[in-house]
């Protein structure tokens, strides 16, 4: 099925330790146009009478999620007990409480070298008793991929994201400034919790915006300015469910549409 569309470099099906396949496997294609057409063609695909395929991009997820860390300590403290604990720790992500901004929300992202490190430092983490600081560390898991766009349509967004905003910070205040930095063009500004999203009439205006924006206070707080990554819903959710498959094996009846 996957060859009539282009060159199949490599084909893995997923197996239990019965030899039954786990309703999942994995396509590399030569080339990179090829595998973007087989998810438009085969996304979808009736295999047999009432069954569907679900094809999407393959994400070699890295990024672990851990709760229950302490809320007082810097990204560079918690990498370097990060690091003691596990192997190819790669980055730290924390974010500010919304509350208080000189303290994180108790929760982080760890990116690794690879999914193997990830997989090997998720291993064994959840086994539990291990402590950053004195503090048993909580939850551990596989965070979500991180949504991708094709440059094509990202090169067409106007629209920025700004986190990290202080819980009192309004939308006028966030309108003014966004005005001020790109040619009085801001459209409308929606802001929930301690993000926004700042719509502009023209995309050289939003880039302007952008520039200016790094770094970046608002009302006190350092806040990080992006571009807003477009969400295809039917995509998100498949590959929300297909990552919770590849990771904790459930079965292969979520991994085919019935008809």
């Amino acid at each position: 099925i996957f060859s009539k569309v282009g060159p199949v470099y490599e084909h893995r099906l997923m197996m239990e330790h019965t030899g039954v396949n786990r309703g999942y496997g994995y396509v590399r294609f030569t080339n990179v146009e090829d595998a973007k057409e087989a998810i438009k063609r085969l996304n979808n695909f009736e295999i047999r009478p009432g069954r569907y395929l679900v094809v999407t991009k393959s994400v070699d997820n890295r990024r672990l999620w851990v709760n229950g860390i302490p809320k007082n300590r810097s990204g560079k403290e918690i990498r370097g007990e990060m690091e003691r604990l596990t192997s190819g720790v790669r980055d730290i992500i924390l974010y500010p409480s919304q509350a208080d901004k000189s303290k994180s929300r108790g929760y982080m992202f760890v990116e690794y070298d690879s999914h193997r490190a990830a997989a090997l430092a998720r291993k064994k983490l959840v086994q539990g008793s291990m402590f950053l600081f004195g503090q048993e560390i909580g939850q551990v898991d596989w965070a979500e991929p991180e949504h991708e766009v094709d440059e094509e349509t990202m090169s067409t967004v106007k629209i920025l994201f700004v986190r990290n905003l202080m819980l009192s910070t309004t939308e006028n205040t966030i309108r003014d400034l966004f005005n001020k930095l790109g040619n009085n063009s801001v459209e409308r500004v929606k802001k929930a919790k301690d993000y926004a999203f700042v719509h502009f009439s023209t995309r050289e205006d939003a880039e302007k915006a952008l520039e200016a924006s790094n770094p970046l206070s608002i009302d006190d707080a350092e806040v990080e300015v992006v571009w807003s990554k477009p969400v295809d819903k039917q995509t998100y959710n498949t590959r929300k469910t297909l990552t919770k498959a590849f990771t904790s094996g459930i079965s292969s009846d979520l991994l085919t549409r019935d008809g």
